[in-house]
């Protein structure tokens, strides 16, 4: 599928100064991603990759209400993009100063350092992000703010929650985004990559993951060969002949079905836009020859 980068362009054609913020965010960001790697050789990629499918699907989602969105919201969702899994690679010295904050038990060897990373990922990001917000050079602190409550709002967090996510949040004198909204796109657009080409086989070993966890959670997102969004619904194509595997197919999909529910009530109660699909369908259909 061909990429559409019609945030970025919209954002470069309506303020170029913004447009050049972001892009020079995006170097140091995908550096920080790779980093990830420490901790997950073996797991679903979180690199340049991935935040390329993140803002394609965004695109998609938006679709036809792309300019009622302000060149302040779309740097903010650009921005959200780039850094929402960034706590995915931080050092040692900020995990540990992170984990004070958030308050979570030293974990016990690597291996739970890992989970524990993964686990609290987002708030990870977002403490990264407030902590570094002037070197990454934002406009000022309110749209480091904003940016920080996007990444966050992309897994295990209240979205209708008025005092963390305000339907209009004041980035510069009279200029505000749609906080809800924003963070319901990339939270959703999060769960929607979850088709097999985010893993590049050639680089895992599936027999040779550290547990059964990680091979089961491989072996399903592998079976996922496409994802399609169609104007009123989400059309989940796999195929795998394992029933355990199937299983977990299915169960993939149903946690896909709950979060586009979740924000696309998000969308309509807390937001003057909307999230035209209403449903996810899976369609358990073995891939022709040589197509997927």
């Amino acid at each position: 599928m061909e990429t559409d980068y019609g945030i970025e362009r919209r954002l470069a054609q309506c303020a170029p100064e913004l447009h050049s913020r972001y892009r020079d965010c995006v170097v140091i960001s995908q550096r920080m991603l790779c980093r990830y790697e420490n901790y997950f050789p073996d797991f679903t990629d979180h690199t340049v990759l991935h935040t390329l499918d993140i803002l394609n699907l965004c695109n998609q989602l938006i679709g036809s209400q792309m300019e009622r969105l302000t060149p302040e919201d779309l740097y903010v969702l650009l921005m959200g993009a780039l850094f929402h899994d960034v706590g995915m690679g931080v050092s040692t010295a900020d995990f540990e100063q992170f984990r004070a904050v958030l308050g979570f038990p030293e974990p016990a060897d690597d291996t739970a350092r890992a989970w524990a990373v993964r686990d609290h990922h987002q708030e990870l990001s977002g403490l990264y992000l407030e902590k570094y917000w002037q070197m990454l050079d934002f406009p000022n602190e309110a749209y480091a703010r904003a940016v920080i409550q996007v990444c966050r709002g992309h897994r295990k967090t209240d979205l209708m929650d008025q005092r963390e996510y305000p339907p209009q949040f004041e980035v510069e004198p009279g200029k505000t985004v749609s906080l809800p909204y924003l963070a319901a796109l990339l939270c959703l657009a999060d769960e929607l990559d979850i088709a097999a080409e985010r893993n590049v086989s050639f680089l895992y070993d599936v027999e040779h993951m550290p547990s059964p966890r990680d091979r089961r959670e491989f072996r399903k997102h592998m079976a996922i060969h496409r994802v399609e969004l169609q104007e009123d619904r989400v059309v989940v194509h796999a195929w795998a002949e394992d029933p355990d595997i199937r299983a977990g197919v299915e169960e993939v999909t149903d946690k896909l079905r709950d979060k586009l529910l979740m924000c696309r009530r998000v969308a309509a109660e807390r937001s003057s836009f909307v999230i035209l699909q209403a449903d996810v369908v899976l369609r358990m259909e073995k891939p022709k020859e040589g197509g997927v």
